[in-house]
């Protein structure tokens, strides 16, 4: 009986430890599902931008509004996902990517997160309707919308790495 007991009790400590069904694993998902299409899409400007930065239409053929429409998509789906998660935990303990980026502190940005998870699902929410019109921008391929809301997109993810990755960096 008391195997048991101690069995039931391990049982409901392992349970404790395991993140929620809903929970995002911000840095695999950064490094894993949103930098990857961000970085081709941001590859892809630099390769079809003309004098002034811009979506030149004139260089985007059928391949690369397709490359740029399916990079859009894969964003705008990673986004969607973390801006839907109920719990924000930075980095999967039984992952591959337990140690911090050069600058920051895992427990540090946890501790952020564990403090003010709806400033960061307020971030996640922001770059979800970002990348929603980027997706849609692609899919019409409406060139100045979607230089628009590219360059646009270093801002938004720029504005959630300064409060809960690098605010050390920018404190006064």
């Amino acid at each position: 009986m008391r195997a048991l007991a101690i069995a039931g009790l391990a049982l409901v400590a392992a349970c404790a430890t395991v993140p929620a069904a809903n929970s995002y694993f911000v840095r695999e998902g950064m490094v894993e599902h949103i930098n990857p299409p961000t970085e081709a899409i941001w590859n892809l400007q630099v390769e079809v931008m003309d004098d002034n930065g811009n979506f030149d239409p004139a260089l985007m053929d059928d391949a690369k509004w397709a490359t740029l429409t399916a990079n859009a998509a894969r964003l705008d789906e990673q986004a969607q996902r973390m801006a839907a998660a109920e719990i924000f935990v930075a980095a999967d303990p039984a992952g591959d990517l337990t140690d911090p980026p050069e600058g920051t502190d895992l427990a540090a940005i946890q501790a952020r997160l564990d403090a003010e998870p709806q400033a960061y699902r307020a971030f996640a929410q922001a770059m979800a309707v970002h990348t929603g019109q980027l997706h849609q921008a692609a899919l019409a391929r409406d060139a100045a919308r979607v230089t628009t809301l590219v360059n646009d997109l270093q801002p938004v993810c720029k504005a959630c790495h300064d409060v809960f990755w690098y605010p050390e960096e920018y404190a006064d």
